[in-house]
């Protein structure tokens, strides 16, 4: 529904990591200290709405994420864009359609920042008319894009809202194939994989774990290859007992990853070696692992720290959730591997994955010491995000208040070099420090099962990307 001025280029399943290509920006000029950045806005855009995208609506926009003076600022917008737009130190109408930004210092994943989808936000545009009429807290339901489909209705279902999109025919881009799309919420796998097979739907997510041969042998197509992404836990280092090295690094040694991917998700998922996830630039597929399963190491590390006998662990996680593969099954099987070396573990589930978010984002409380999370970008910054100290939570994303001056230091240093071999040096740098303290555990990594769907659907690209596009997605009547 909605785009950016560069968006990723969804068709291409080649890359390594997914290309950025013009969207809303036809083209676009950085100067050589990387602070300036001129877009050349695409002519003849109209959002859903029929009001022009024009230069003006896009400085409307971004001033809503980041201007606090703006009469449209949301703090919801900006608190969502605060890691892509707090950069920013002005911006100007050169013209109907060139937009300067300029920045406070360089940042050269300003442009692949604004495509994420999940960074919690994007930079993505709304029609300034409709947002002046129905203002940000009635904008929801109501926000004309300028993507290849509309909102069309929101209507019940037995677990939730779905969503139907309608067609846009006066998409810049040519009028999409299909008609329009239907969004449907099914937590349980199992229920997805049925509806699946009984045609009740086209296309699933998160289908990992679930019997992919099965499903190749009834002809369905099965997406595989690795994604920015990653399932981790989170330390909380306020934690007397969690705060001491010796004891996360027990955690990670008597917790069998590579069982766990084995058995649950039937090698469908790979054990994660770190917090850089694969088709993310810095990922390096030759960094070892430096947890490996060994109990024994496990046993003699919490004797080393002192952990008494009768120390119970709890941890917290939300049942079902955005690719949360199966959250329950994980989290028990981390019980049964600490309880064989000696630790006590509590689970404290949870039922809904959006009131999890938000007592996950506002930092762990004192009686939690873990609590899980899948992410991961296609962006060095995540980990600038998600394990820098000024973005503890409830602030920020880092949600076990880790604090290292180091790793600090490095992502700082990181974030504003312009050389990218260089920048990529201290990214794996940062990488190698954090797994050396370990304030988060990475658990697996996903490589099939994240796309199935019926071969009658045609033209679906699985890019090395977390989201996809359907703008040229048919059906075959074969």
């Amino acid at each position: 529904m909605f785009e950016s001025l560069v968006e990723d280029d969804l068709s291409d399943e080649a890359s390594p990591v997914s290309r950025l290509i013009p969207a809303l920006a036809e083209d676009f000029e950085v100067s050589a200290d990387g602070r300036r950045y001129l877009f050349r806005l695409r002519q003849g855009v109209r959002f859903h709405d029929g009001t022009p995208f024009d230069a003006e609506a896009a400085k409307f926009n971004l001033e809503r994420m980041w201007n606090p003076a703006a009469p449209q600022f949301s703090g919801v917008a900006a608190d969502y864009n605060r890691i892509g737009v707090e950069a920013i130190s002005e911006l100007r109408v050169r013209d109907m359609h060139e937009l300067e930004v300029e920045l406070k210092e360089p940042f050269p994943e300003f442009l692949r920042y604004m495509t994420q989808e999940d960074a919690p936000g994007a930079q993505v545009f709304i029609s300034p008319t409709a947002l002046s009429k129905f203002g940000n807290d009635g904008i929801g339901d109501r926000a004309p894009g300028t993507g290849p489909f509309r909102f069309g209705r929101r209507f019940a279902t037995d677990h939730g809202s779905g969503v139907d999109l309608v067609r846009n025919d006066d998409y810049w881009g040519g009028t999409p194939y299909l008609d329009g799309l239907q969004f449907v919420p099914l937590p349980d796998m199992d229920e997805r994989t049925r509806a699946l097979v009984d045609g009740e739907i086209d296309l699933a997510y998160g289908l990992d774990g679930a019997d992919l041969a099965e499903l190749a042998d009834r002809g369905f197509v099965v997406r595989s290859g690795p994604v920015p992404y990653v399932w981790y836990f989170i330390f909380n280092m306020d934690d007397p007992y969690l705060s001491d090295r010796r004891v996360r690094h027990a955690i990670a040694h008597g917790f069998n990853r590579q069982r766990l991917s084995d058995t649950l998700f039937g090698g469908q998922t790979r054990p994660a070696s770190g917090m850089l996830p694969p088709a993310s630039p810095s990922f390096d597929p030759d960094f070892e692992d430096p947890y490996l399963y060994d109990p024994e190491k496990a046993r003699a590390l919490l004797a080393e720290a002192g952990v008494p006998g009768d120390w119970t662990l709890k941890i917290t996680f939300a049942v079902a959730g955005s690719a949360q593969l199966r959250p329950l099954e994980i989290c028990r099987h981390l019980a049964s591997d600490l309880g064989k070396v000696g630790l006590k573990v509590e689970l404290a589930p949870h039922a809904d994955w959006i009131a999890y978010c938000n007592e996950w984002r506002s930092g762990m409380p004192g009686d939690i010491g873990m609590s899980e999370m899948s992410w991961g970008m296609s962006c060095d910054v995540w980990l600038d995000q998600v394990l820098h100290s000024r973005n503890l939570s409830p602030k920020g994303f880092n949600a076990g208040h880790f604090a290292d001056p180091n790793v600090d230091n490095l992502l700082d240093r990181a974030r504003t070099e312009l050389n990218e071999e260089a920048r990529i040096g201290l990214y794996r740098s940062a990488h190698a420090r954090i797994m050396e303290e370990l304030p988060v555990l990475p658990v697996v990594t996903v490589h099939s099962g994240t796309v199935v769907h019926h071969p009658r659907v045609r033209g679906f690209k699985y890019p090395k990307q977390n989201w996809h596009c359907f703008h040229r997605v048919w059906f075959s009547d074969n």
